[in-house]
């Protein structure tokens, strides 16, 4: 039997045991070793589960996108064709998931490759699968995940330890961030590079645009968050500013800092990372002429807000750019970064409690509570 965490609704966990799968033709058996919790997973927690494309979390879930394991099984089939860059997987290979199952033939997957629009997507592991359909391993809150046929797994190199694997699938939003930020700006000839980068959110995707932006050399980063205890992480990652919004609590007072901040002018670039519809219109009004606004934090519905177009956009030359995941293609270039610069950023930093599958109860209420960064299961 496997043992697994079980999200049976909104504010329900539980630990149960299914049948050990039989790996059937094109499909592989992951033995986890390493599972993130996600803004995401706190969100169907907390009763949001309205993702992109309207699509609805499939309650009874095993979740866990966020995975990192050894190939315990795997078919011929999937061992020649699953593998993210074209390498033969083997028993023992660890690997990192690329939790959207994309066909690869339809007229979207041609027409948008690399992209989780197939025309078949019914969402990723950890919330588009449910558990109680066979083999019911697909999340990463387990001790095995049952990857499918189409899945992409990527190869680790062996000189990168499980802790700094596991942050590859959230290290992709920050590359897919930059670039379509980026790509939204290719055409104007006026556009500098971002002189000053503001990060509302400060927890571990808003941490990796910190990072991120610091590795490709931006200007002065202003990480705006809460409580005291990340933000004095984000210092310790490089950010020039942080804004407390426990201390500052009116969006117009940090709107007036972050202006005054950036000597009038506003930010070039502004993510949100929040997961809050709220910080939309006051990260619009933070940002200056010919700048980019990128929402990645609000995967969820987490409903609408009221801006006023006009001023916070068409005045501004303002760019808009909606980030909800990644590419297959930026998987290898995140686990590339993180093995490259670890000895030098230490990402693994990031992570701050650990816990086994039977404390998924308590790993939740930490993950909640914010006086954490990156809780991960060590089944």
């Amino acid at each position: 039997m496997v043992k697994a965490v079980v999200m049976e609704g909104p504010g329900k966990l539980s630990v149960k045991e299914f049948p050990y799968p039989k790996v059937e033709r094109g499909s592989a058996l992951i033995k986890v070793e390493m599972a993130g919790i996600c803004g995401t997973d706190k969100h169907m927690f907390k009763g949001e589960t309205v993702h992109p494309r309207g699509l609805l979390t499939k309650f009874p879930i095993i979740p866990g996108h966020e995975v990192v394991g050894r190939i315990a099984e795997v078919s011929d089939e999937a061992s020649k064709s699953m593998e993210l860059l074209g390498r033969e997987l083997k028993v023992g290979d660890r690997v990192v998931l690329d939790c959207a199952i994309t066909c690869g033939k339809c007229y979207s997957c041609r027409k948008y490759p690399g992209f989780p629009f197939c025309d078949k997507y019914s969402g990723h592991y950890g919330w588009g699968l449910t558990c109680k359909d066979p083999p019911h391993l697909f999340g990463g809150w387990s001790e095995y995940l049952y990857a499918l046929p189409d899945t992409r797994l990527l190869k680790v190199p062996p000189e990168v330890p499980p802790e700094v694997a596991v942050l590859t699938e959230p290290m992709t939003v920050p590359i897919m961030s930059f670039t379509m930020a980026s790509n939204a700006v290719s055409t104007s000839y006026l556009y500098p590079p971002p002189e000053y980068v503001v990060i509302q959110g400060s927890g571990p995707i808003g941490m990796l645009h910190l990072i991120f932006s610091k590795l490709i050399g931006t200007g002065e980063v202003i990480m705006i968050g809460r409580p005291e205890y990340r933000l004095k992480i984000a210092e310790a990652f490089g950010a020039s500013y942080v804004i407390n919004i426990d201390e500052i609590k009116k969006p117009e007072e940090r709107v007036r800092e972050v202006l005054h901040l950036t000597g009038g002018r506003g930010a070039d670039l502004v993510i949100e990372a929040t997961g809050n519809a709220s910080a939309l219109p006051e990260g619009l009004e933070m940002l200056g002429r010919l700048g980019t606004y990128v929402i990645t934090g609000i995967y969820i519905d987490v409903g609408e807000v009221s801006i006023n177009p006009q001023r916070l956009i068409l005045s501004k030359w303002a760019h808009i750019v909606g980030v909800p995941g990644q590419t297959h293609q930026s998987y290898p270039k995140a686990l590339e970064l993180l093995r490259k610069y670890e000895g030098k950023v230490g990402f693994s930093r990031l992570i701050t409690h650990r816990f086994k599958l039977e404390e998924a109860v308590k790993a939740m209420e930490v993950a909640l509570s914010e006086e954490c960064m990156k809780v991960v299961f060590t089944p």
